[in-house]
Order: C-alpha cells, then sequence, then structure tokens
C-alpha cells in the first residue's frame, strides 16, 4: 500500500457525503469510494476517504496523502486530498473517527515534508572500506542514504539515534559518536524540503556484513540494506543523498 503514497489516484465513490452504511447504522461525513480494478487484504478493491470536498461525489481524482495502516483488519484505507501535506496526522484522525474508531491503526503521511526544518540523525556504519547505506527506487530512480530518520518531539538526539536504529536494523548500538552536521535541502514532486542532518559514526552489536541485501520495509518507500563503497557516489554511478556528505565518506 505504501506504494500509492504520493501517487495521483481515480476514486469511485460509492459512498457519497451524507450517505448511510448499507450494513450499520453508521453516516458519512466525508466522500468516500474504491479504486477500480485493484484488490485490497480482503480480496475487496482498495478503499479510500476524500477530504476537503463538502459536495457529495460520484468520483474523485486525487493524491493519496495518507495511508491508514489498520493493525486488527486485513485492510488498510488510502486518505486522499488536492494536494500533499494538506492535513496532518491528527486532522485525518479525526476526519476519519467515525468509522476508524473501531479499529487500532497507524497513520502514515508525507509529514516530513513541510515548510518547516526537520532534524534528522544518520548513523554511518563502516564494514572494512564499505559503508552500509539504504537502496531505494522512486518512480525509477534508484538511490541510496543512511539509516536513520527525524527527532521526535522532546526527545533527545541519542536517544532517537537508538531508536532509528533500532526500528531499521533491530539491534542496538555498541558505540557512537558525531561526526557531521550538514544542511539538507531537496525537493519531492516539485515540494521543497529543509532538514538538518546529525550524521554519527556507529558501531553495532552485530556485523554489517549479514545485513547486506536485506530488506527493510518499515518507512514509507521499501529499500534494503547495502554495503558500498564510497568511491561508487564520489564518481556518481549512484545517487547519494545529502549529496554534501559525499565528500566527507
Amino acid at each position: 500500500m505504501n506504494k500509492y503514497l504520493g501517487q495521483t489516484v481515480k476514486i469511485k465513490i460509492d459512498r457519497p457525503l451524507g450517505s448511510k452504511h448499507p450494513k450499520y447504522d453508521l453516516f458519512y461525513p466525508i466522500n468516500y469510494g474504491y479504486i477500480e480494478g485493484t484488490i485490497a487484504g480482503d480480496g475487496e478493491e482498495i478503499d479510500a476517504y476524500i477530504l476537503g470536498e463538502f459536495e457529495p461525489l460520484s468520483e474523485y481524482e486525487g493524491k493519496v496523502i495518507g495511508i491508514i495502516n489498520r493493525k486488527n483488519d486485513n485492510e488498510d484505507k488510502l486518505v486522499l486530498a488536492k494536494e500533499l501535506n494538506s492535513y496532518s496526522k491528527e486532522q485525518i484522525q479525526a476526519l476519519t473517527e467515525f468509522q476508524e474508531r473501531f479499529f487500532e491503526s497507524d497513520i502514515i503521511t508525507f509529514d516530513y515534508i513541510k515548510k518547516s526544518i526537520r532534524n534528522t540523525v544518520k548513523a554511518l556504519i563502516k564494514s572494512e572500506d564499505k559503508i552500509l547505506v539504504l537502496e531505494e527506487v522512486c518512480k525509477d530512480e534508484t538511490y541510496y542514504h543512511l539509516p536513520g530518520g527525524g527527532i521526535e518531539f522532546l526527545e533527545n538526539n541519542d536517544d532517537a539515534l537508538k531508536r532509528e536504529i533500532n526500528e531499521e536494523i533491530g539491534c542496538e548500538i555498541v558505540d557512537f559518536s558525531l561526526f557531521k552536521t550538514l544542511t539538507n535541502m531537496f525537493e519531492i514532486d516539485g515540494m521543497k524540503a529543509h532538514e538538518i542532518v546529525q550524521i554519527y559514526n556507529v558501531e553495532l552489536e552485530i556485523n554489517p556484513k549479514i545485513l547486506d541485501g536485506k530488506a527493510m520495509t518499515g518507512d514509507i518507500v521499501e529499500s534494503k540494506f547495502k554495503l558500498v563503497h564510497p568511491d561508487e557516489f564520489k564518481s556518481k554511478n549512484k545517487v547519494f543523498h545529502p549529496e554534501k556528505l559525499i565528500e566527507y565518506l
């Protein structure tokens, strides 16, 4: 389902705003429909909530701004609007609560692409003459970046680093030290983003070699770990983000 995030899709609306659920005593305060020709976990077509439209609709085309991942159900839901980041996770939760209150869910969004500065921690993990990176493919472009992620509210940098590595790699950090702090500005689908990247030299409790080629599916974009020689990035054979870090590898 994560592959739909940020994509433009067409929805056939079978439960327009103001309609009643065909089985339960439930009314729809927003438009709700499905993507024709798809199959969700329940064997039916993939369903979607439509935000930002205030009249009953029969069809809709918009961007997938979120995915509602139901932990206690076999199907997830998409959330659509005209623009990415037009609604926060909290707003999505509130607007879909009329139905989603019956399920335990996580909401996945592009919340890191906002008109604000994001603070992140990244791990520089070495194995002989190579470094451990994540390989991702987005819109037919293959690129690489270091493991890590965003610092949460009221979380210190060290705890954020340990948490991210545990979530992405599934192991503990033996030792770490701050290596470099960089400002990274980039663009995704025409949306500008700005982050401060704190990069740490990290030693894991396991040998990084056992991670080479292993999938990491806990992020928005599915990726896999790779051990790559820094010269591959310096020679531009492989695309690395943030590019400013390449000269220090």
